[in-house]
Protein backbone atom coordinates (compact mmCIF):
# COMPACT_ATOMS: atom_id res chain seq x y z
CA UNK A 1 0.00 0.00 0.00
CA UNK A 2 1.34 3.44 -0.97
CA UNK A 3 1.51 6.10 1.48
CA UNK A 4 1.11 9.85 0.71
CA UNK A 5 1.71 13.15 2.70
CA UNK A 6 0.20 15.94 0.81
CA UNK A 7 0.23 19.74 2.54
CA UNK A 8 -1.95 22.50 1.75
CA UNK A 9 -2.95 25.16 3.67
CA UNK A 10 -3.69 27.96 1.55
CA UNK A 11 -7.06 29.61 0.64
CA UNK A 12 -10.66 29.15 0.31
CA UNK A 13 -10.17 28.88 -3.50
CA UNK A 14 -7.15 26.72 -3.99
CA UNK A 15 -8.86 24.24 -1.36
CA UNK A 16 -11.97 24.10 -3.83
CA UNK A 17 -10.56 24.05 -6.70
CA UNK A 18 -7.35 21.89 -7.42
CA UNK A 19 -6.79 19.55 -4.23
CA UNK A 20 -10.05 17.92 -4.75
CA UNK A 21 -9.36 16.57 -8.38
CA UNK A 22 -5.77 15.72 -7.20
CA UNK A 23 -6.91 13.74 -4.14
CA UNK A 24 -9.50 11.75 -6.31
CA UNK A 25 -7.11 11.55 -9.27
CA UNK A 26 -4.47 9.94 -6.65
CA UNK A 27 -6.85 7.53 -5.28
CA UNK A 28 -8.07 6.36 -8.58
CA UNK A 29 -4.68 5.59 -9.86
CA UNK A 30 -3.56 4.17 -6.44
CA UNK A 31 -7.14 2.72 -5.13
CA UNK A 32 -5.34 1.00 -2.02
CA UNK A 33 -3.18 4.27 -1.04
CA UNK A 34 -3.49 5.66 2.29
CA UNK A 35 -3.43 9.96 2.20
CA UNK A 36 -2.55 12.43 5.17
CA UNK A 37 -3.56 15.69 4.18
CA UNK A 38 -2.21 18.55 6.06
CA UNK A 39 -3.90 21.51 6.51
CA UNK A 40 -4.94 24.43 8.24
CA UNK A 41 -7.80 25.66 10.28
CA UNK A 42 -8.10 29.30 8.31
CA UNK A 43 -5.90 32.08 7.19
CA UNK A 44 -2.93 32.72 8.34
CA UNK A 45 -2.37 35.37 11.26
CA UNK A 46 -0.88 39.04 10.34
CA UNK A 47 2.66 37.74 11.63
CA UNK A 48 2.50 35.09 9.00
CA UNK A 49 1.50 32.03 11.35
CA UNK A 50 -1.16 29.14 11.13
CA UNK A 51 -2.70 27.48 13.89
CA UNK A 52 -6.52 29.29 15.05
CA UNK A 53 -9.85 28.48 13.86
CA UNK A 54 -10.98 31.43 11.31
CA UNK A 55 -13.48 32.07 8.66
CA UNK A 56 -15.30 29.06 9.71
CA UNK A 57 -12.41 26.72 9.93
CA UNK A 58 -12.16 26.14 6.21
CA UNK A 59 -9.89 24.07 5.37
CA UNK A 60 -10.77 21.25 7.99
CA UNK A 61 -14.33 21.91 7.96
CA UNK A 62 -14.43 21.44 3.98
CA UNK A 63 -11.57 18.61 4.17
CA UNK A 64 -12.96 16.43 6.58
CA UNK A 65 -16.03 15.14 4.33
CA UNK A 66 -13.73 14.46 1.37
CA UNK A 67 -13.95 10.75 1.34
CA UNK A 68 -10.19 10.46 -0.75
CA UNK A 69 -8.51 11.30 2.85
CA UNK A 70 -7.52 9.00 5.23
CA UNK A 71 -6.09 11.02 7.82
CA UNK A 72 -6.58 14.81 7.91
CA UNK A 73 -4.14 16.97 10.23
CA UNK A 74 -4.22 20.24 11.43
CA UNK A 75 -1.04 22.33 10.50
CA UNK A 76 -0.23 24.72 13.40
CA UNK A 77 3.26 26.33 13.39
CA UNK A 78 4.58 26.63 16.84
CA UNK A 79 1.98 24.17 18.98
CA UNK A 80 1.54 20.31 18.29
CA UNK A 81 -1.11 17.64 19.80
CA UNK A 82 -1.42 14.76 18.10
CA UNK A 83 -3.94 13.26 20.61
CA UNK A 84 -6.49 15.86 19.45
CA UNK A 85 -6.79 18.05 22.15
CA UNK A 86 -6.38 21.56 20.26
CA UNK A 87 -8.24 20.79 16.28
CA UNK A 88 -11.72 19.87 17.51
CA UNK A 89 -14.32 20.77 14.11
CA UNK A 90 -17.96 19.38 14.80
CA UNK A 91 -17.07 17.58 17.68
CA UNK A 92 -14.79 15.26 16.01
CA UNK A 93 -10.87 15.81 16.99
CA UNK A 94 -7.86 16.31 14.51
CA UNK A 95 -4.08 16.04 15.20
CA UNK A 96 -2.32 19.17 15.57
CA UNK A 97 1.19 18.73 14.00
CA UNK A 98 3.68 21.99 14.03
CA UNK A 99 6.34 23.11 12.13
CA UNK A 100 9.14 21.45 13.49
CA UNK A 101 6.99 17.73 13.33
CA UNK A 102 5.99 18.06 10.01
CA UNK A 103 9.34 18.23 8.66
CA UNK A 104 10.17 15.22 10.71
CA UNK A 105 7.71 13.55 9.00
CA UNK A 106 8.21 15.03 5.43
CA UNK A 107 11.81 13.33 5.93
CA UNK A 108 10.66 10.23 7.46
CA UNK A 109 10.32 6.97 5.39
CA UNK A 110 6.79 6.57 6.67
CA UNK A 111 6.07 7.68 3.60
CA UNK A 112 6.57 6.44 -0.03
CA UNK A 113 6.07 10.36 -1.66
CA UNK A 114 4.86 13.71 0.11
CA UNK A 115 3.54 16.41 -2.10
CA UNK A 116 3.57 20.04 -1.09
CA UNK A 117 1.06 21.91 -2.68
CA UNK A 118 1.61 25.20 -1.70
CA UNK A 119 3.60 26.47 -4.93
CA UNK A 120 3.24 29.76 -7.13
CA UNK A 121 1.72 29.63 -10.20
CA UNK A 122 2.99 32.15 -12.86
CA UNK A 123 0.38 33.93 -15.21
CA UNK A 124 -0.38 31.83 -18.26
CA UNK A 125 -0.19 28.46 -16.50
CA UNK A 126 -2.79 25.97 -15.80
CA UNK A 127 -2.44 25.41 -12.68
CA UNK A 128 -3.90 21.88 -12.48
CA UNK A 129 -1.59 20.64 -15.29
CA UNK A 130 1.44 22.27 -12.82
CA UNK A 131 0.68 20.27 -9.55
CA UNK A 132 0.13 16.92 -11.78
CA UNK A 133 3.49 17.63 -13.12
CA UNK A 134 4.94 18.31 -9.81
CA UNK A 135 3.49 15.30 -8.14
CA UNK A 136 4.81 13.51 -11.31
CA UNK A 137 1.17 12.69 -12.92
CA UNK A 138 2.06 15.15 -16.14
CA UNK A 139 -0.21 12.68 -18.12
CA UNK A 140 -3.48 13.40 -15.48
CA UNK A 141 -6.04 15.92 -16.91
CA UNK A 142 -9.14 14.72 -14.85
CA UNK A 143 -10.23 18.25 -13.40
CA UNK A 144 -13.96 17.83 -12.24
CA UNK A 145 -13.44 19.47 -9.01
CA UNK A 146 -16.43 19.22 -6.30
CA UNK A 147 -17.17 19.74 -2.65
CA UNK A 148 -18.73 16.57 -0.16
CA UNK A 149 -21.28 17.39 2.49
CA UNK A 150 -23.28 15.46 4.77
CA UNK A 151 -26.92 14.50 5.16
CA UNK A 152 -27.29 17.10 7.86
CA UNK A 153 -25.95 19.88 5.76
CA UNK A 154 -28.22 18.62 3.12
CA UNK A 155 -31.18 18.59 5.03
CA UNK A 156 -30.64 22.12 6.56
CA UNK A 157 -29.60 24.00 3.38
CA UNK A 158 -32.94 22.95 1.90
CA UNK A 159 -35.26 24.01 4.99
CA UNK A 160 -33.40 27.17 4.77
CA UNK A 161 -34.09 27.69 0.63
CA UNK A 162 -37.07 26.59 0.91
CA UNK A 163 -37.84 30.65 2.17
CA UNK A 164 -36.87 31.54 -0.77
CA UNK A 165 -39.31 32.08 -4.19
CA UNK A 166 -37.86 30.75 -7.14
CA UNK A 167 -36.05 31.44 -9.64
CA UNK A 168 -33.24 31.70 -7.34
CA UNK A 169 -30.57 33.55 -8.66
CA UNK A 170 -27.58 34.42 -6.62
CA UNK A 171 -24.89 37.44 -6.46
CA UNK A 172 -21.93 36.06 -5.24
CA UNK A 173 -20.26 38.59 -2.80
CA UNK A 174 -17.12 39.42 -3.96
CA UNK A 175 -18.81 40.54 -7.52
CA UNK A 176 -18.65 44.09 -5.39
CA UNK A 177 -15.50 43.99 -4.03
CA UNK A 178 -13.51 47.15 -4.08
CA UNK A 179 -10.19 45.58 -5.97
CA UNK A 180 -9.24 44.92 -9.39
CA UNK A 181 -10.94 41.63 -9.28
CA UNK A 182 -14.60 42.70 -8.55
CA UNK A 183 -17.33 44.57 -10.82
CA UNK A 184 -18.00 48.14 -10.45
CA UNK A 185 -20.67 48.34 -7.72
CA UNK A 186 -22.72 50.56 -9.68
CA UNK A 187 -23.46 48.07 -11.66
CA UNK A 188 -24.02 45.86 -9.05
CA UNK A 189 -26.87 47.44 -7.98
CA UNK A 190 -28.44 48.25 -11.01
CA UNK A 191 -27.93 44.27 -11.80
CA UNK A 192 -29.92 43.87 -8.42
CA UNK A 193 -32.66 45.85 -9.69
CA UNK A 194 -32.79 44.25 -13.11
CA UNK A 195 -33.06 41.00 -11.45
CA UNK A 196 -35.72 42.44 -9.46
CA UNK A 197 -37.56 43.58 -12.45
CA UNK A 198 -37.51 40.98 -14.78
CA UNK A 199 -38.18 37.81 -12.71
CA UNK A 200 -40.21 39.44 -9.89
CA UNK A 201 -37.53 38.17 -6.71
CA UNK A 202 -34.46 39.63 -5.29
CA UNK A 203 -31.03 38.06 -5.77
CA UNK A 204 -30.02 35.95 -2.94
CA UNK A 205 -26.53 37.45 -2.19
CA UNK A 206 -24.33 34.21 -0.96
CA UNK A 207 -20.86 34.69 0.95
CA UNK A 208 -19.68 34.92 4.82
CA UNK A 209 -21.61 38.51 4.96
CA UNK A 210 -24.80 36.51 4.27
CA UNK A 211 -24.91 33.98 6.56
CA UNK A 212 -28.00 32.53 6.36
CA UNK A 213 -29.53 31.10 9.96
CA UNK A 214 -31.36 27.81 10.90
CA UNK A 215 -33.40 27.43 14.13
CA UNK A 216 -31.91 30.22 15.54
CA UNK A 217 -28.40 29.83 14.91
CA UNK A 218 -25.99 30.81 11.77
CA UNK A 219 -25.41 28.27 9.35
CA UNK A 220 -21.49 26.71 9.66
CA UNK A 221 -19.68 26.91 6.79
CA UNK A 222 -20.62 23.52 4.81
CA UNK A 223 -24.47 24.23 5.44
CA UNK A 224 -23.94 27.80 3.78
CA UNK A 225 -22.29 26.36 0.66
CA UNK A 226 -24.95 23.42 0.72
CA UNK A 227 -27.33 26.23 0.59
CA UNK A 228 -25.85 26.63 -3.38
CA UNK A 229 -27.27 23.18 -4.17
CA UNK A 230 -31.01 24.46 -4.50
CA UNK A 231 -30.39 27.45 -6.51
CA UNK A 232 -30.30 28.06 -10.29
CA UNK A 233 -27.69 30.34 -11.09
CA UNK A 234 -25.05 32.50 -9.77
CA UNK A 235 -23.06 35.07 -10.91
CA UNK A 236 -19.16 35.91 -9.57
CA UNK A 237 -16.35 36.73 -10.38
CA UNK A 238 -12.93 34.40 -9.65
CA UNK A 239 -12.81 33.80 -5.87
CA UNK A 240 -13.66 31.06 -3.52
CA UNK A 241 -17.18 32.15 -3.39
CA UNK A 242 -17.38 31.53 -7.53
CA UNK A 243 -15.74 27.66 -6.91
CA UNK A 244 -17.83 26.79 -4.22
CA UNK A 245 -20.32 27.57 -6.41
CA UNK A 246 -19.17 25.88 -9.43
CA UNK A 247 -17.88 22.67 -7.15
CA UNK A 248 -21.52 21.68 -5.65
CA UNK A 249 -23.28 22.07 -9.84
CA UNK A 250 -24.68 25.20 -9.84
CA UNK A 251 -24.37 26.82 -13.02
CA UNK A 252 -22.43 29.55 -12.76
CA UNK A 253 -21.79 33.01 -14.69
CA UNK A 254 -18.10 34.34 -14.41
CA UNK A 255 -17.16 38.21 -15.09
CA UNK A 256 -13.39 37.59 -16.18
CA UNK A 257 -10.76 39.53 -18.65
CA UNK A 258 -7.27 39.61 -18.19
CA UNK A 259 -5.96 35.82 -18.18
CA UNK A 260 -6.49 32.66 -19.84
CA UNK A 261 -9.28 30.75 -19.53
CA UNK A 262 -7.27 27.98 -18.19
CA UNK A 263 -5.76 29.75 -15.45
CA UNK A 264 -9.43 29.40 -13.35
CA UNK A 265 -12.59 29.54 -14.84
CA UNK A 266 -14.81 27.31 -13.73
CA UNK A 267 -16.19 26.53 -17.60
CA UNK A 268 -12.96 25.42 -19.02
CA UNK A 269 -12.56 22.83 -16.17
CA UNK A 270 -15.87 21.68 -15.45
CA UNK A 271 -18.50 21.67 -19.02
CA UNK A 272 -16.62 18.46 -20.82
CA UNK A 273 -17.98 16.52 -17.23
CA UNK A 274 -21.49 17.89 -17.67
CA UNK A 275 -23.79 16.46 -20.02
CA UNK A 276 -27.00 19.00 -19.73
CA UNK A 277 -26.00 22.02 -21.76
CA UNK A 278 -28.63 24.06 -19.56
CA UNK A 279 -26.03 23.29 -16.32
CA UNK A 280 -23.23 24.67 -18.39
CA UNK A 281 -21.27 27.04 -17.06
CA UNK A 282 -20.73 30.45 -18.59
CA UNK A 283 -17.97 32.83 -19.08
CA UNK A 284 -18.41 36.96 -19.92
CA UNK A 285 -15.13 38.21 -20.89
CA UNK A 286 -14.20 41.77 -20.89
CA UNK A 287 -12.44 43.27 -23.90
CA UNK A 288 -8.86 42.23 -22.57
CA UNK A 289 -5.99 43.58 -24.86
CA UNK A 290 -2.82 41.75 -26.01
CA UNK A 291 -1.37 42.14 -23.24
CA UNK A 292 -2.03 39.60 -20.05
CA UNK A 293 -2.65 40.81 -16.30
CA UNK A 294 -3.18 38.68 -13.46
CA UNK A 295 -6.21 40.87 -11.73
CA UNK A 296 -4.24 42.45 -9.40
CA UNK A 297 -0.99 44.37 -9.53
CA UNK A 298 -0.34 45.91 -13.10
CA UNK A 299 -3.41 44.68 -14.43
CA UNK A 300 -5.01 48.11 -14.32
CA UNK A 301 -2.44 50.17 -15.97
CA UNK A 302 -2.21 47.58 -19.21
CA UNK A 303 -5.89 48.25 -20.14
CA UNK A 304 -5.80 52.43 -19.72
CA UNK A 305 -4.44 54.96 -22.10
CA UNK A 306 -1.72 56.96 -20.33
CA UNK A 307 -4.46 59.65 -20.05
CA UNK A 308 -7.03 57.35 -18.51
CA UNK A 309 -4.05 56.37 -16.15
CA UNK A 310 -3.11 59.94 -14.86
CA UNK A 311 -6.63 60.29 -13.79
CA UNK A 312 -7.53 56.71 -12.08
CA UNK A 313 -5.95 57.19 -9.03
CA UNK A 314 -4.72 53.79 -8.33
CA UNK A 315 -2.92 53.05 -5.54
CA UNK A 316 -2.69 49.05 -5.34
CA UNK A 317 -5.64 46.40 -6.82
CA UNK A 318 -7.37 46.55 -3.05
CA UNK A 319 -7.69 50.31 -3.69
CA UNK A 320 -7.84 50.06 -7.70
CA UNK A 321 -9.74 54.32 -7.78
CA UNK A 322 -12.08 54.60 -10.26
CA UNK A 323 -14.13 51.51 -10.28
CA UNK A 324 -15.97 52.05 -13.63
CA UNK A 325 -12.79 51.95 -15.39
CA UNK A 326 -10.52 49.64 -12.88
CA UNK A 327 -10.33 46.33 -15.30
CA UNK A 328 -11.68 45.39 -18.53
CA UNK A 329 -13.91 42.92 -16.45
CA UNK A 330 -15.17 46.05 -14.51
CA UNK A 331 -16.67 47.69 -18.19
CA UNK A 332 -19.01 44.65 -18.71
CA UNK A 333 -22.66 45.93 -18.82
CA UNK A 334 -25.57 44.58 -16.88
CA UNK A 335 -27.29 43.88 -20.41
CA UNK A 336 -24.84 41.61 -21.09
CA UNK A 337 -24.90 39.71 -17.71
CA UNK A 338 -28.91 39.54 -17.99
CA UNK A 339 -28.63 38.26 -21.75
CA UNK A 340 -27.10 35.22 -20.39
CA UNK A 341 -29.09 34.80 -17.13
CA UNK A 342 -32.26 34.99 -19.41
CA UNK A 343 -30.17 31.80 -21.35
CA UNK A 344 -29.99 29.78 -18.02
CA UNK A 345 -32.61 30.75 -16.22
CA UNK A 346 -35.43 28.31 -18.03
CA UNK A 347 -39.06 29.94 -15.80
CA UNK A 348 -42.03 28.86 -18.44
CA UNK A 349 -43.80 31.37 -16.36
CA UNK A 350 -41.67 34.39 -17.80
Amino acid sequence: MKKFLIKHVGNMGDMVFFVPPILEAIKKKYPDSHITFVTAWGFKNKYGKYGKRNQGGFCISLMMTNPHIDQLVHFHSTKISLAGALCIEEGKAFPTWNSEYYEKQKNSDNYDAVYELDVGIVQDENPLEHLYRDIGMQDEYFTNYKLYFTDHDKEVAKKVMERFVQPRIVMLESIEGITTRGWDPVKVAQLERAIQAKYGVPPIWFGAKHLHEYEGRPLTLRENIATLLYCDVAIGVLSGPLHFAAAVGLPTITLFCDQPLHRAAPAYFLNEYIADDAKKHRTIIGPTGGKMGFLKEGSTEINLTPNEWKIQKYKDWSNPGRQSTKSCLSVLTVDEVMAVVKDMVHNPTI
